[in-house]
């Protein structure tokens, strides 16, 4: 069982070869949270799974906290990115959203509690995650990101 906390967790497997990509590829391409899927993969790396209900509940709070926040963040941050005199304050906005990030897993950790065993293989677990279908571009990096972050 991975007893590392979610944030901690989630910076160690996102500087893995290959799980960066991975994931940027869903937000941006197939529209998902970098987070929940990080939650939904540490969730079963121990062994738990969330009923469909609570990931129902736990979309609706991320979205509007992404909404709300992270999404006007990144939006600026890329601004920035464009920016080449602007390039000490795109690294300054840069580490604020990955700060920002983490604590938001350490929120998610906290509300979910133990919650439920899952015998579910980590694919599976990952395609909960997901708010739409998971075929395609999304089935192919969803299985990608499946075999990346089962490694331990």
């Amino acid at each position: 069982m991975n007893k590392k906390g979610l944030a901690r967790w989630s910076e160690q497997v996102y500087a893995r070869e290959g799980v960066a990509p991975l994931l940027l590829a869903l937000q941006d391409e197939a529209g998902e949270d970098v987070l929940l899927l990080l939650l939904a993969a540490w969730l079963q790396l121990q062994g738990r799974g969330l009923s469909v209900d609570v990931w129902q509940r736990v979309h609706e709070q991320q979205a509007r906290w992404r909404g709300e926040l992270m999404l006007p963040l990144r939006q600026a941050r890329r601004v920035l990115a464009q920016q080449a005199d602007l390039q000490a304050q795109y690294q300054r906005l840069k580490a604020i959203e990955i700060e920002v990030e983490l604590q938001r897993l350490q929120v998610l950790e906290g509300r979910l509690g133990r919650g439920d065993q899952a015998d579910q293989a980590m694919q599976a677990a990952l395609a909960a995650a997901c708010s739409g279908p998971v075929i395609g571009q999304r089935a192919q990096l969803l299985t990608q990101l499946a075999g990346l972050l089962s490694l331990r």
